[in-house]
């Protein structure tokens, strides 16, 4: 088949995909070529999940409501992700590349591959398809709407690449002013790393220039529900000898929140959102009346 593609240029089926995206919802959206992944760990890049990949698609959008950041009820976050509407954008999109113009179109899966690494990192997709930066806390954020959901899909359609921003959007001015001022941000005050928590780093001159995170105290933190709670939970209950015992912990609110994240409300693997919750960026957006 002759693909309707052949006959466009190559700028002009981006931009019918981006408008396709920003119709269907996306806030910000962005390419990044497919072989700009040389950081991302072997097994783990845009070609290896699609043979002859050429560029990454990637749509954002989707983020908490300005009320889901206001409510005192930290666990609220935790069963109310909007993260599935920005995947089903981005098999949208992929639909329409391989409907419309004749090529491969692989939505990277939302999960994660052996090892607990992501099969494509969709936030270093994001990053490099200038749609935010990595902030000191991890997430990737945009300058405009800061913390949201993005969706990555690798294409053997050849796009412009957009790259990455040259003017990264954390740290914030209020949090460099905080830094020079205490020796720390919004974020990191709230899970240092030193006192307990998961979160370190530096900021010099205004720039990022060390990042500290403590992957293995923030699993057990914020993934006590989803897959590793199920896990944790059907072996104590397996283990249980006590007939009593094991019917508690079958029938107790914490087992019931982790069926619950798994097989309705929720398919994101963390529940804390506290560092994003105080992040400054886009924060005119958060607050309403």
């Amino acid at each position: 088949m002759t693909a309707p593609a052949e006959r466009m240029s190559a700028d002009n089926i981006k931009g019918e995909l981006l408008a396709f995206a920003a119709k269907g919802g996306a806030l910000v959206a962005g390419v990044a070529d497919a072989n700009a992944f040389g950081a991302a760990p072997e097994g783990h890049r845009p070609g290896d999940l699609l043979p002859g990949a050429k560029s990454v698609f990637v749509v954002g959008g989707a983020q908490p409501r300005a009320a889901d950041w206001k409510s005192p009820h930290a666990s609220f976050m935790e069963t109310s992700s909007t993260s599935d509407r920005i995947n089903a954008l981005g098999l949208r999109v992929a639909n329409q590349i391989e409907r419309n113009y004749g090529y491969y179109a692989l939505m990277v899966p939302a999960g994660v591959d052996r090892g607990r690494q992501p099969f494509v990192s969709v936030a270093f997709a994001a990053e490099l398809a200038g749609c935010g930066s990595k902030s000191i806390a991890g997430p990737v954020l945009n300058r405009d709407h800061g913390f949201m959901y993005y969706s990555a899909l690798i294409t053997t359609l050849p796009l412009p690449a957009d790259g990455p921003l040259e003017d990264p959007v954390c740290p914030a001015p209020a949090c460099v002013d905080m830094w020079d001022e205490h020796g720390t941000t919004p974020c990191l005050a709230t899970c240092p790393i030193d006192e307990g928590g998961c979160l370190g780093g530096c900021i010099k001159d205004g720039r990022i220039t060390e990042t500290r995170y403590d992957r293995a105290r923030c699993t057990t933190r914020a993934q006590t529900y989803w897959a590793p709670g199920f896990q944790q939970a059907l072996q104590a209950t397996l283990e249980e000898k006590d007939d009593a015992k094991r019917r508690m912990i079958i029938n107790s609110s914490g087992f019931t929140r982790t069926l619950w994240s798994m097989t309705y409300s929720n398919v994101s693997q963390g529940q804390c959102f506290e560092c994003m919750r105080v992040c400054p960026v886009a924060r005119p957006k958060h607050d309403l009346r």
